[in-house]
């Protein structure tokens, strides 16, 4: 329990609990303390219990301007009926985690709400497998309170929306997790491939694939085809890769950021099992000469998501994991997960996850 909260309070009114957590907050003093001495429960006719006494100043128009208007705490009880206390328990719950969040990463104590906070705190909530409609009610939570003080909404930035649109995918029937592929996970997949893969080209292609998707947090539409001869504008191609002899560079073809081309930079690693750019340089030297997507079979033909998501379950249940808790977001959720459990700036998490 957050101190300075009520026991009293929060155990009968959800709604007055998440008001005092917020009236701590930066800049939200003006809120009104709720009755003096009921705990913010209701008698039978409308008004609460034992408090027309002690809060008949605050029940009165206030002569100043206030963001809930005229008369603030009248405003504030018309709210409190105005939802299920069930789910203003939901909302208490989603503050209260979210400032937690906030205060474990050392982040800033400002509103309106940083939008780069609201992503990572997406992120940590799916790392740590919460069922997808607990995270979209904590975010209806941080959005309802931030219009409620007048304040921005968060959830109308587009990454944001995309996210918890994601999110409500995965509350129909197949009700996957979408797990993220830790360094943990990648080095487990990539000891199954040679039982997994059809020939040693296989092996040496998806390891490269694999790799490079987790260190560079590449999208899928970035590393496969939708179709044998379908491929989307994103699709990497030979050319996008420069090789030196300590790293690799990968030039994507979108950006957010004006006309000029994102490019991710991937470093040798110490642990030569999991290098991209050992992956990647022996790959090159494998692959089939010529012009093309980048990631290609034997015989040219590029590699498909069916295909990439086949040779993926199959690892995934060779090691012990379960296939069916895993997408094709998995390793470009795993890869910020990591940047954020690791400390990475503001900054740095949303150049790795390309939040733009």
């Amino acid at each position: 329990m957050q101190r300075g909260v009520d026991e009293p309070l929060v155990a009968s009114s959800p709604f007055w609990a998440l008001l005092a957590l917020l009236r701590r907050e930066p800049g939200m003093g003006w809120l009104p303390h709720g009755l003096g001495g009921c705990r913010g429960s209701r008698a039978a006719g409308g008004v609460e219990a034992g408090s027309r006494e002690g809060a008949a100043g605050e029940l009165h128009r206030v002569p100043e301007k206030h963001p809930l208007g005229p008369w603030p705490l009248k405003s504030l009880l018309l709210l409190e009926d105005s939802r299920d206390s069930h789910l203003w328990q939901v909302y208490y719950e989603g503050l209260k985690n979210f400032l937690a969040f906030r205060e474990g990463m050392f982040l800033s104590a400002v509103w309106p709400i940083p939008v780069d906070q609201v992503r990572e705190f997406l992120v940590v909530m799916e790392s740590q497998d919460l069922p997808p409609t607990k995270i979209i009610m904590y975010m209806e939570g941080l959005s309802f309170i931030s219009r409620m003080v007048d304040l921005p909404d968060p959830l109308q930035d587009p990454v944001i929306c995309h996210m918890i649109s994601r999110l409500k995918h995965r509350t129909g029937p197949s009700n996957d997790k979408y797990s993220p592929v830790t360094i943990e996970v990648l080095r487990s997949l990539l000891g199954t491939l040679e039982s997994v893969c059809s020939c040693p080209y296989e092996c040496i292609l998806f390891r490269a694939m694999f790799t490079v998707a987790f260190f560079g947090a590449l999208r899928i539409e970035e590393m496969v085809a939708n179709h044998q001869n379908t491929a989307l504008p994103e699709l990497l191609y030979l050319s996008d890769l420069q090789l030196t002899e300590g790293s690799a560079n990968l030039c994507l073809h979108t950006s957010h950021m004006g006309q000029e081309r994102f490019l991710i930079q991937l470093r040798l690693s110490r642990e030569m099992w999991v290098c991209p750019v050992e992956a990647l340089r022996i790959y090159v030297a494998a692959r089939p000469q010529g012009e093309g997507p980048l990631f290609v079979h034997s015989d040219g033909m590029a590699v498909t998501k069916r295909e990439f998501l086949t040779v993926f379950r199959r690892a995934l249940g060779l090691a012990g994991l379960p296939p069916n808790q895993y997408g094709v977001h998995s390793f470009w959720l795993g890869t910020v997960v990591t940047a954020v459990s690791h400390g990475y700036s503001h900054e740095a998490v949303n150049r790795i996850a390309r939040w733009w």
